[in-house]
């Protein structure tokens, strides 16, 4: 039979449609059930009244794990152990390196061998860490080392994108240990945003589409740090309309220097809207795919 809604096409798969205010089941070709949920994905995430008359869509709200008195599941309770594991040798290095008085000068520790996924530059890119909460108790333990996670502020953008440097004195060779424990981590916590929390990692996503898609204003370091979970995602190939080697190649075309401080209001308002027109108009119709709504819708 012939799709039933182009007519022309022979029709491939089934797809849920509204339809005088009923669902109905139509018979459709593959283009045009891509191009029903592209549809359905934009009106979702409108936040705008537009010509059609749409009327607003984000809907996400943050919820947490939680189990009451029942244990985690076996993944969460190993990244949970692991990360103790983390913590308990970092505070025992700590005593060692806590021997010296002297206030020691730190250096940045390459970051350049990383894996590419967790690495932008040769900054740690630390976002899966950041979603899943745990950025606090790795920076304490950074400070009982006498080491430091040192991030960027930008536009008064703390800690833009969740990208740091590794800073030491002394042992490179602990440095190097300390790097290899804080990739694991980040690994692990990517692992357990898919499987564990959908619900955050897509609120994250979500929340980054729909003010890319209708910011008025934009300050670099907000577009830095809004592109940092997109990322993510486009390394989990979980986006349509856009690839993960553009979005690195804008991550890296981000002035994060701040150096707009310097202009007036007027002018740092008018640089902001010509950027927020451009995204407006690059992520208008970059959606979630098929794969990501499985997880998170």
């Amino acid at each position: 039979m012939k799709c039933e809604l182009c007519h022309q096409k022979d029709a491939e798969t089934a797809i849920q449609l509204e339809k005088d205010g009923e669902e109905q089941e139509l018979y459709v070709c593959r283009e045009c059930a891509n191009r029903e949920r592209v549809r359905r994905q934009k009106k979702s995430q409108r936040t705008r009244k537009g010509a059609d008359g749409l009327p607003p869509g984000v809907s996400i709200s943050v919820s947490g794990v939680s189990s009451g008195d029942e244990p985690p599941p076996p993944i969460v309770a190993a990244i949970m152990n692991a990360m103790t594991g983390l913590v308990e040798g970092l505070e025992q290095a700590a005593e060692e390196a806590n021997k010296s008085k002297k206030e020691p000068e730190l250096v940045d520790f390459p970051c350049e061998r990383a894996e590419t996924p967790y690495r932008i530059g040769d900054y740690l890119h630390l976002e899966g860490l950041h979603l899943i909460g745990e950025l606090e108790p790795v920076h304490r333990a950074m400070r009982a080392l006498k080491l430091q996670l040192t991030g960027i502020t930008a536009d008064g953008v703390r800690d833009a994108g969740h990208v740091y440097r590794l800073r030491y004195s002394g042992s490179a060779e602990l440095a190097k240990r300390v790097a290899e424990d804080i990739l694991r981590e980040e690994r692990n916590a990517r692992v357990r945003l898919f499987e564990e929390m959908p619900r955050v990692f897509g609120d994250s996503l979500c929340r980054a589409l729909a003010i890319l898609k209708n910011c008025r204003l934009l300050s670099p370091g907000e577009l830095f740090d809004l592109l940092s979970p997109l990322r993510l995602a486009a390394i989990e190939k979980m986006l349509d309309g856009i690839e993960l080697k553009e979005i690195e190649s804008m991550l890296a075309s981000v002035d994060l220097t701040s150096k707009e401080d310097g202009e007036t209001q007027q002018e740092r308002d008018r640089q902001d809207a010509e950027r927020a027109d451009e995204m407006n108009k690059r992520f208008e119709d970059v959606v979630l795919n098929e794969r990501a709504e499985e997880k998170f819708m």
